[in-house]
């Protein structure tokens, strides 16, 4: 007992907490899944009748290469407010998703683009009316585009956020878009278009963020212990 003793005295043992706090991957808190939420509008809507929004979540740690990352999406969630009335929403469903990440693009029309896009299958529990007479549209797929014209917003095409609305020089070298598209009981299609007006990243919940403070401090800790060993005489 007294040979514990002056070992702990000594700092020749860690507490187990810290022993813990080192065997648990760091990683696994850096590279938590990233959520942003969006608003947006329609084309074609002078009166400004209709409104979007919604939030999407990728995996930043998804491997990939040439700039496409597949089923790094896990969810996304799109809104249909009618004159500030919530009326329909399409959600993430199982099957193919990507992000990709474009840095100086050629376009088929001359230029070049560099481009973060987010493509995913989608799905509904309503049915949706369409066309006169009105006929029941599903949700299939879902995608948004933030594009800059010329490049500049990426110097490669690593996995990264999405660029903000500010950087992509909105309207005149930029654009911020979303489409979801529709299938009638035949298969014939349709789509809702239009633009995304803001952009916010969903901070991590505060839980998440105090385990990784937790785990860090617990770390310090125990390097604590090891300098004592290095310093202690016998």
């Amino acid at each position: 007992m007294q040979m514990m003793k002056r070992w702990l005295k000594r700092g020749l043992i860690m507490p187990a907490a810290v022993i813990c706090a080192i065997s648990v991957p760091i990683t696994t808190v850096q590279a938590a899944p990233v959520t942003y939420s969006f608003t947006g509008n329609f084309d074609n809507d002078p009166v400004n009748q209709y409104s979007v929004s919604g939030h999407f979540t990728f995996d930043n740690a998804t491997s990939g290469s040439g700039g496409v990352y597949n089923n790094a999406v896990k969810d996304f969630s799109w809104n249909l407010s009618v004159n500030g009335t919530h009326e329909y929403t399409s959600s993430f469903t199982l099957g193919s998703n990507a992000v990709t990440i474009a840095n100086d693009k050629p376009l088929l029309f001359g230029g070049s683009v560099d481009r973060w896009a987010l493509v995913t299958e989608a799905t509904s529990n309503q049915l949706l009316p369409q066309g006169d007479p009105p006929v029941d549209h599903i949700p299939f797929r879902f995608d948004l585009r933030f594009d800059r014209m010329g490049g500049g917003l990426f110097d490669d095409t690593s996995l990264q956020d999405p660029p903000s609305l500010a950087s992509l020089g909105i309207p005149d070298q930029g654009s911020a878009r979303w489409r979801l598209f529709f299938e009638d009981a035949n298969g014939n299609p349709a789509a809702f278009v239009g633009s995304i007006t803001n952009l916010t990243a969903v901070p991590l919940p505060t839980a998440v963020l105090l385990f990784g403070a937790g785990l860090i401090s617990l770390v310090g800790l125990g390097a604590g212990g090891l300098r004592n060993l290095h310093t202690s005489k016998v």
